[in-house]
């Protein structure tokens, strides 16, 4: 179960890397052709695409998701999916038609000046990516990864060209690059809409519509959380700042999301995972080994862009944009703590106790608040970027909290801070010192392979481990000369 696992992790891993791969190379394309105001206005809008799309999508991603893999409703399928689908594109419209009803006094309300065309173009955008989030929802329910990965291919690449070709060749800057995401979103609607009629038929169903909406509406609230959660280091930016320290900051978070690589590909593959297993009797365990291989490969990775973040921002970003590195670290922790609340939300899942996730996200979002009350004014993108790190930290720890008291798991905590408190101090070393390339590399290169000793002596022991040494020892033993004797003297 955990190899299959780990396969799915790797292919859905093989389309979130060629995603980080395309976002990098569209890095330099904006930071060349983009001042930071124009990145931060960019950054600006997506906040506004963010609490949208949590609106169309309306907690319906995981309605589906636990009736989709209940026993009991499998015949029922084609029904449900068809029937979600429907709730969704209706539920784009109406959005859709609101913000562009509003468009201009939003529009006043976050610039202080009209960008309402952005702001409609915006709006079409995030309807579209709406409906196409609900195909990779069910691609990975359907355990499908492969499509998965050739889909979300093919919409990077036509997101790619149409950047290049309005921002490139055009040089029509913030509305190019909206309009490149309103094609390849609007295209990857259009085929979802095929797909899914064509495969489970075009069906509404009210009593799974009520099902659907009961289920996840109590998540509405969860949702508006995370969108403050997730923006308001922006709006506070923006107001005791400027717009130009947002595209800085976010130029800083294009880095962190970098652990998307590890993080985004675990994500996608472990709810249809975790939910499928649940019926298995050593479930427990593979959700323990998935969480020690999450926060190990983050720590390392956490480790790496950390060290040589101003020497990544060189390479792919212009002077401007250099003072990014400073919240890097912080940026990183939070994706990591974010990504693994999803982990360990495993218990509230099982246990249909959702309503948790809606006062655990609320507390996080005002202690969000109050902390960018308290730094953002004094040390600008750094504070905000260390109250989301504490925010998404606390989300983790009350949804472990939450989740081990209503369904226990033993994770190996002492095993991961070990590991992490070393880099922790590295990394903290190296920023108070400003220390040289050549340098960071040494302690880089010390670090890692404490890391391997360490890591090898925590899990010779395991089963896993033990297999591979045996297969390892096996070959050796198979190419050694003495063994063929026997083949060699039974020929006639």
């Amino acid at each position: 179960m955990l190899k299959r696992f780990f396969k799915e992790t790797l292919i859905y891993g093989l389309s979130t890397y060629i995603q980080k791969f395309i976002g990098v190379f569209l890095l330099p394309l904006y930071t060349a052709l983009l001042t930071p105001e124009d990145y931060g206005i960019l950054d600006l809008l997506g906040t506004v695409a963010i609490i949208s799309i949590y609106l169309v999508v309306c907690g319906t991603d995981s309605s589906l998701s636990y009736y989709y893999f209940r026993k009991e409703h499998l015949k029922e399928r084609p029904i449900m999916v068809s029937s979600t689908l429907i709730i969704r594109i209706t539920f784009a419209s109406v959005i859709f038609i609101i913000v562009g009803l509003l468009s201009n006094k939003l529009s006043f309300l976050i610039f202080g000046r009209d960008y309402s065309l952005f702001l409609i173009l915006t709006g079409i955008s995030l309807g579209v990516q709406s409906i196409y989030s609900f195909f990779t929802d069910l691609i990975r329910f359907e355990k499908r990864p492969w499509i998965f990965t050739w889909v979300s291919v093919s919409n990077l690449l036509v997101n790619i060209f149409f950047n290049i070709y309005f921002i490139l060749i055009l040089k029509k800057g913030i509305w190019g690059a909206i309009m490149a995401s309103v094609i390849s979103y609007s295209l990857m609607a259009l085929f979802t809409i095929i797909y899914v009629f064509k495969r489970y038929g075009i069906h509404f169903s009210k009593d799974w519509a009520v099902k659907i909406l009961k289920y996840g509406s109590p998540l509405i609230g969860t949702a508006f959380a995370v969108w403050i959660l997730t923006t308001t280091d922006r709006y506070f930016l923006a107001h005791y700042r400027n717009v130009a320290d947002i595209g800085i900051y976010a130029v800083g978070g294009k880095l962190a999301s970098f652990l998307g690589l590890v993080s985004g590909a675990l994500q996608m593959a472990w709810a249809p995972y975790a939910m499928d297993i649940q019926y298995e009797p050593n479930a427990k365990k593979i959700y323990a080994k998935v969480f020690f291989i999450y926060f190990v490969v983050n720590i390392l990775a956490i480790f790496f862009i950390s060290m040589f973040s101003i020497d990544l921002l060189k390479v792919f970003t212009q002077p401007a944009y250099y003072s990014a590195k400073a919240v890097v670290p912080f940026l990183c922790l939070s994706v990591v703590f974010f990504s693994g609340y999803f982990i360990v939300a495993i218990g509230i899942a099982i246990t249909k106790k959702a309503r948790h996730t809606i006062w655990i996200t609320l507390v996080a979002a005002g202690v969000n608040i109050g902390m960018n009350f308290l730094l953002t004014p004094t040390i600008g993108a750094v504070g905000a970027a260390l109250s989301i790190m504490t925010a998404n930290f606390l989300i983790f720890i009350l949804t472990l909290s939450v989740s081990q008291k209503l369904y226990p798991i033993n994770y190996g905590y002492f095993k991961i801070g070990a590991l992490f408190l070393p880099s922790a101090v590295i990394v903290a070393i190296c920023y108070y010192f400003d220390l040289k390339l050549g340098i960071r590399i040494l302690l880089a290169a010390v670090y890692f392979i404490f890391a391997g000793i360490y890591l090898y002596y925590s899990l010779k022991d395991s089963d896993e481990v033990k297999k591979i040494f045996e297969k390892i020892k096996s070959m050796g033993n198979r190419n050694k000369p003495g063994n063929n004797i026997d083949t060699i003297s039974s020929e006639p």
